[in-house]
């Protein structure tokens, strides 16, 4: 009940600031219709810098941030950021699951930022003992699982830095991230120890529109690669990722549309937690246990649809295809950002 209270007020506290925040400036006297020639201003510029040009310029490569959750989470602009978002997912191997995710994020300048996050699964399916079957021969018996609904429930909470370059040839940008151990591990939601992520991503923008991009990077938790999707497995080990695709900015409603196809491919042997009793994964299940490095491995496509609907919520709809798992995952994000921004144009 505790948790619960905590998540609802975070809302409250989230959409109470967004209301300050809206209210309208007091009105300014209209300028008189003769002005005289302006002077030369001596006042310094603020330290707060609202330029169209940067905001352009941090857009054009806020598809990086697509491994974090859909563009905006991380201000355009110097200062902080909080945002909300709600996801749900259906699992070609564990069902449907809700999960509820705060985000809080603070902009340095136009190259360095950070933020910090905590996954709650209001509604997961996980899986249960329900008997054991001797195996004539076998030194153990078999256990028997069963799905069960799950509430409330915690993940790893993670915290990444950022570092962005925006050259007039390409966009680049860094990130490092580091998973603590707060998630509910007996159901397969958390790696159970510290783990990190650092991923490299190269982009370029070509006719205002269209831009390829391409990543690479090394970890040691499957879950750190692409939080934006739940998988139903959680591998630790010395892994490597890549990722190559395109970004498309439509030309209706400032929607954004990325593909990219994916390879996460183990480079030692791999801790591996599952919160199902299906599909290739399904053969290690809620207990820690070492296997071959293969167990780790997955590949395949990722799609996101990003929609904003109002400059402070967006919709997110993504399909995720593993075909070495032969799993699918599909679902949409509700994101509501304390400090929107309304510049999803082309990249």
């Amino acid at each position: 009940m505790s948790r619960l209270l905590a998540v609802f007020a975070l809302v409250f506290c989230l959409c109470a600031a967004s209301l300050c925040a809206q209210q309208t400036p007091p009105a300014q006297s209209p300028a008189p219709e003769n002005p005289a020639p302006a002077k030369p201003s001596t006042t310094t510029s603020p330290t707060y810098d609202n330029t169209d040009e940067l905001i352009k310029e941090l857009d054009e490569a806020s598809s990086a941030g697509n491994s974090e959750g859909p563009a905006g989470i991380v201000p355009y602009t110097r200062g902080f950021n909080a945002s909300l978002i709600t996801t749900s997912q259906h699992d070609s191997t564990s069902g449907w699951s809700n999960i509820l995710t705060p985000n809080v994020a603070w902009r340095f300048n136009q190259h360095f930022s950070m933020n910090v996050e905590v996954p709650v699964y209001t509604y997961v399916d996980v899986s249960i003992v329900t008997g054991q079957i001797v195996v004539p021969g076998a030194a153990t018996p078999t256990n028997i699982y069963a799905l069960e609904t799950k509430n409330f429930l915690f993940g790893d909470t993670t915290i990444a830095g950022g570092f962005e370059l925006h050259p007039h040839f390409l966009d680049y940008n860094f990130t490092a991230t580091l998973g603590t151990p707060t998630g509910d591990f007996p159901n397969g939601l958390g790696a159970g120890q510290y783990t990190y992520n650092i991923n490299n991503h190269f982009e370029k923008a070509f006719f205002g529109f269209i831009a390829p991009d391409i990543e690479f990077g090394i970890g040691d938790s499957s879950s750190l690669i692409a939080s934006a999707i739940r998988k139903s497995f959680v591998a630790v080990g010395e892994q490597a990722h890549f990722q190559a695709g395109l970004n498309v900015a439509l030309p209706w409603h400032n929607l954004e549309f990325s593909s990219d196809a994916y390879e996460d491919m183990p480079l030692s042997s791999q801790t591996v937690t599952t919160i199902t009793n299906k599909g290739k994964k399904g053969t290690v299940k809620l207990v820690k246990s070492t296997t071959q490095e293969s167990v780790g491995e997955d590949n395949g496509f990722a799609n996101t649809l990003d929609i904003p609907i109002a400059p402070h919520v967006m919709l997110s709809g993504f399909y995720n295809r593993s075909l070495r798992n032969h799993e699918d995952t599909v679902g949409f994000s509700l994101v509501y950002l304390l400090r929107g921004n309304n510049t999803h144009t082309a990249k």
